[in-house]
């Protein structure tokens, strides 16, 4: 049989390790009307040295060899990051189960014992030839979406990136007119203007994002570390996330004795507006929403947003904060979502040294969480 690397063809290599010559032959003889290419060897050392320099496809290794067993042979094989992948295949007359599961445990793929059939040996090495060849495919497969993936990324980081000039000019326009054009606009004139103004800070701070989310998944974001208060994140948080109409649904619980937060001051308010975000999409119009802090038991501040929405189930609790994951949840509470703002707050928290994580269960609301450092003295 053969193997296509790039535009050439080889046949493909079984390396038999045996330091009984007549045994050598029998295998030789065995392969003899296959189109395989045989090489062998009677001593370990010998068969790790050629294959560094010309990997074969399979191995035939038998346990019983002078200066080097078997076993040992096996477990150097597999300790060399360019010689582990091979499949090994023992062939021994040891063939007890402990023999057996020693062989396996030092990283064999298979165990023969001798006497054995030439149709067996032959049968055996074409199915693990068969899977190493599924393995390298497959592995091919990986590298190529891998590449395509970080070409997505960066076609879609530019793009955004490129898109925050023009929303920013957008915003601008709009808050000039907002601030000095709006004495001859009626109620509903000014009440459309501030919609404006509100979704197009939302949809900057979605461009933000999907910019960030790469910058601090390639460890390139750069802190800016602050002393805050949890008063003043928290009233960050709202100002981007919320219409003034909306204020009243906000409850905050911050405990008298919360210190302030050692963090980035910006990171940390995007993170907290994320989470305000998802509580305002997933709540009832006439439900509370709770932003609450307190010191937490290491040391840190845990600060938490609690929302009365439909809730998650335990096994979406990790998988939500990945890119592009959305809990599952009824066809008509489904709210159109890009996947990407929880996974966000979980990067922007690990980036600060912190953690997070959400409580809920269908039909009882959710609560986010994050704890994050504190400063060394309480205000």
């Amino acid at each position: 049989m053969s193997v296509t690397h790039g535009l050439q063809t080889r046949l493909e290599t079984i390396m038999v390790i045996d330091d009984e010559p007549e045994n050598l032959h029998v295998l030789e003889k065995s392969f003899a009307h296959t189109d395989y290419h045989i090489c062998m060897f009677t001593r370990g050392a010998q068969a790790i040295a050629a294959a560094l320099k010309d990997p074969p496809d399979v191995i035939l290794l038998d346990v019983r060899m002078p200066e080097m067993d078997g076993y040992e042979t096996c477990r150097r094989f597999k300790a060399d990051d360019r010689l582990r992948v091979i499949p090994i295949l023992f062939l021994s007359a040891m063939a007890s189960i402990e023999d057996i599961a020693h062989g396996f445990a030092c990283g064999a793929v298979d165990y023969i014992a001798k006497p054995f059939s030439e149709a067996e040996v032959l049968a055996r090495v074409r199915t693990h030839l068969a899977l190493r060849q599924a393995y390298v495919e497959l592995e091919n497969q990986h590298q190529r979406l891998q590449v395509l993936e970080r070409q997505r990324d960066t076609y879609v980081h530019m793009l955004v990136h490129d898109m925050r000039s023009p929303l920013m000019a957008m915003l601008g326009h709009l808050q000039l007119v907002n601030a000095y054009g709006t004495k001859n606009l009626g109620a509903e004139d000014v009440a459309s203007l501030r919609s404006a103004i509100h979704c197009t800070r939302m949809l900057s701070r979605m461009v933000s994002t999907v910019v960030d989310l790469s910058r601090m998944e390639q460890a390139h974001y750069p802190l800016q570390w602050q002393t805050a208060t949890v008063a003043k994140v928290f009233q960050a948080a709202r100002d981007q996330v919320l219409d003034p109409s909306q204020s009243p649904r906000i409850i905050e619980q911050i405990a008298d004795t919360c210190p302030a937060l050692h963090c980035d001051c910006e990171l940390t308010v995007r993170l907290i507006a994320n989470l305000l975000a998802n509580a305002v999409k997933y709540s009832p119009d006439s439900s509370a929403i709770v932003m609450g802090a307190k010191a937490d038991a290491d040391g840190g501040i845990r600060l938490w947003v609690q929302d009365q929405g439909p809730g998650i189930s335990a096994d979406d609790h990790d998988k939500i904060f990945e890119k592009f994951s959305v809990a599952q949840s009824p066809r008509s509470l489904r709210t159109p979502s890009t996947g990407l703002g929880l996974a966000f707050c979980r990067l922007a928290a690990n980036t600060q040294g912190g953690t997070i994580g959400v409580e809920s269960q269908p039909g009882h609301g959710s609560t986010f969480w994050v704890v994050l450092q504190a400063t060394k003295s309480r205000t």
